[in-house]
Formats: C-alpha cells, sequence, structure tokens
C-alpha cells in the first residue's frame, strides 16, 4: 500500500469512525478501522461496533493498493495534531512489517491487524430507497427527538419512530417520539417512493450519530434506505461520501394519534419568544426541586408562577389571547415545556388546553412566511403547585 492524501480529509473520516466505534469493546477489532486503498480510485475506511456502521469512501492518489486493519483512535489522534492541510503519506513498510505514516518532519509507525479479521460489512436487502433535503432531514429530527426517552428500560421508546402518512393525498413521512410524559411529531413532505417503507424506530445512538454527519451537509440531499431490520443514509460531498448505517430497534411503537387527536376546545394564543423568555426566568427558583410552574391563564394575559419551598417564588405576566372566559389554571415540568416551545419558529405559539389532568396540545401558527407548518407537541400537566 503506497497513497498520499489531504490532512484535513483523513482527520475528518477518523472523526467520523470514532463517533461509531464504543470507547471500550470486547473485541479488539471492533477498535479498528479497515483502511483499504484502492489503486487509481482512492481509499475506503470503515468502522463499525455491530450494530452502526460508517463507511467513507475518499478520492486520492494511490500508487499501491493494499487493505489494513488500523487502530481508529491512534489515527485520529495522530491526523488532527498534524499541520491542517498537509500532505500525508502512508504505506507498508516491508522491513519492519508495518504502516508507515510521514507529514512533514513527522514519522510513525504503527502496528495493524490483517484486513480478513475485521467484521463483514452489513449489505442489507433494502426495499425502499428516497431522498431527502439534509436541512429537512435534520429539522424533522430536531423537533421529535425532544420527546425520546432516556431511559434504556424501554428499548421501544429509545428512539425516533419514522412511517408514512397519506395526508389528503400528499406523501408524508412522519417523525415521532415519545417519553410517556410528552410526544413531539413532524410530519415532512416525501416522494411517493416512501408509500411501501415499513413503520420503524431508528434508536436514539443513531440519531445522535447522523444528527452529527449532517451538520456538515446541510445543503445537500440524502440518500435514505430501508431494510427491515436496518437503515442507510449516504451523504455525498465533492470530498467524500459517507455511507452511515444502523440497526433498527425491534419493537412496537405505541399508538401515538389519539393523543394528538383530542378535542381541547380552551385555545391560548401567546407570543413565542416572550412565552420562552418568562418562562426560562421564572422557572429559574424551581431548577432545583419539581422543576414546576403554574400558568393562570385570563382572556388577555398569561402570569406564570415559579415555587420553590428552598428558593422563594418567581411570577411573570405577559400578554395572551384566551378564548375561554372563565379564567383557567394549569402545571407543567418547565423543562419539558422549554424544551418543546424552543422548536417553534412562529411568532406565536398555541396552546389546546382541556382539564388540569388531560394532554394540551402545543402547535406553531400558520404565516405568510411559515405556511402549513405540520407539527404538533402533547405535553401532560403535574399536579398544581400551591403559593
Amino acid at each position: 500500500m503506497k497513497l498520499t492524501i489531504n490532512q484535513k480529509l483523513l482527520e475528518k473520516s477518523f472523526a467520523h469512525a470514532n463517533w461509531v466505534i464504543e470507547k471500550r469493546q470486547a473485541v479488539p477489532i471492533l477498535g479498528y478501522v479497515l483502511f483499504e486503498a484502492i489503486k487509481g480510485l482512492g481509499i475506503k475506511i470503515s468502522a463499525t461496533n455491530m450494530d452502526m456502521t460508517i463507511v467513507d469512501s475518499i478520492k486520492c492518489e494511490v500508487l499501491e493498493s493494499g487493505s489494513y486493519c488500523l487502530p481508529a483512535g491512534l489515527l485520529y489522534d495522530i491526523t488532527r495534531k498534524l499541520p491542517e492541510d498537509a500532505e500525508i503519506s502512508i504505506e507498508y513498510d516491508k522491513e519492519n512489517n508495518s504502516i508507515q505514516l510521514a507529514s512533514a518532519k513527522a514519522t510513525f509507525t504503527l502496528h495493524y491487524m490483517v484486513s480478513e479479521n475485521f467484521p463483514p460489512i452489513v449489505n442489507a436487502d433494502y426495499a425502499v430507497q428516497f431522498s431527502m433535503n439534509a436541512k429537512i432531514l435534520k429539522n424533522a429530527i430536531d423537533v421529535a427527538k425532544v420527546a425520546m426517552l432516556q431511559d434504556n428500560t424501554r428499548f421501544h421508546l429509545n428512539g425516533i419512530h419514522m412511517h408514512y402518512e397519506n395526508d389528503l393525498g400528499n406523501n408524508k413521512l412522519r417523525f415521532v417520539a415519545t417519553d410517556l410524559f410528552r410526544i413531539a411529531c413532524i410530519s415532512v413532505d416525501s416522494s411517493a417512493d416512501v408509500q411501501n417503507m415499513p413503520s420503524i424506530i431508528v434508536s436514539k445512538r443513531a440519531v445522535a450519530e447522523l444528527l452529527k454527519l449532517l451538520d456538515a451537509s446541510i445543503q445537500k440531499d440524502i440518500e435514505i434506505s430501508v431494510a427491515e431490520n436496518r437503515i442507510s443514509f449516504k451523504i455525498t460531498s465533492e470530498e467524500i461520501i459517507t455511507e452511515f448505517s444502523s440497526r433498527l430497534i425491534n419493537g412496537t411503537f405505541p399508538e401515538y394519534r389519539g393523543a394528538l387527536e383530542v378535542s381541547n376546545d380552551k385555545i391560548l394564543i401567546m407570543n413565542t419568544k416572550e412565552l420562552i423568555e418568562a418562562l426560562d426566568r421564572v422557572s429559574a427558583v424551581v431548577m432545583d426541586s419539581s422543576s414546576s410552574v403554574k400558568l393562570n391563564i385570563q382572556k388577555n394575559k398569561l402570569t406564570l408562577t415559579g415555587l420553590s419551598r428552598e428558593l422563594g417564588k418567581a411570577t411573570e405576566e405577559i400578554e395572551a389571547n384566551f378564548n375561554a372566559f372563565d379564567s383557567f389554571e394549569i402545571c407543567f415540568n418547565s423543562r419539558y415545556l422549554l424544551e418543546i416551545l424552543k422548536q417553534i419558529e412562529t411568532p406565536q405559539a398555541k396552546m389546546l388546553l382541556a382539564e388540569t389532568t388531560s394532554s394540551t396540545l402545543i402547535e406553531p401558527t400558520d404565516t405568510q412566511e411559515k405556511p402549513d407548518i405540520n407539527m404538533v407537541f402533547a405535553i401532560m400537566p403535574i399536579e398544581i403547585v400551591e403559593d
């Protein structure tokens, strides 16, 4: 093996590999990448933890082909410390039976494992394939992940549920998550290719790694492939083609539609930014205890109250529009409520309320700039805090 490659590209690819690789492996080979050099084409760098796999293809000058397993963490540490944009040469040293990496005046001699030891790369039978803009995909995931459960005991809730939805003849791809206290749901336009996609659950670990990849390719289209038990994302740039795949969660997502189709008739409309800022200030006194904030709703105003036996009390009023004649009180976990409201980009947010013990719906309001926003949240209230 003998090749020359840019430092920046190599650092980026080894960073991708280290996102997937577990910090502690029971099997040593899982701490290595499969480094393949193909003469006339470039290199492939593959990493896996058996659930997730990432393969980067990079064009570069390869003089001699070769394939070796190299230590992922060490290579990332070396490449990120080399001068930015420096040329790196990598070749097999027959005399020492090792891999030599050199750049400028620095030379590293690395031990390797034979490529046959690397686990086989999963090649699933992807029955459904479609494309989606990276920015749209990232936004949908950001919205849904707000309600992902962080408790590993309920594995079927530790991720985002994705499924096809026919909305008045329009093809939609819906992203849903719930932690049993909240539901986050967003639908995005999609091609007809998603019609045959099975309902799937993408793990929260895969979601986290995918978001890192999308951050660097926000203007690109992503190729998505879905099999019965696996999902793959292909992200293409001018320099690197990344194929990231993950095993899907084997479980049944709970029926959530009923919670989003309730006929809550009390409607509260507020300025989104004002509500977030007021809620953030008021909740400062309750973050150490129950994190609950009480909402006292009247026809033209909303009063937020945070109360802590240890720290004290905070109250703030903002203007609001409430369609009911009688005042209404309800209490929410302030952190849960804030996380939902921060996903709403429209100037005004809408709360649809029923009773103090039933779920409340929260939606953005349509505007000329952002019409037809297919996003809705449900949040369960908690016991009303007494002053």
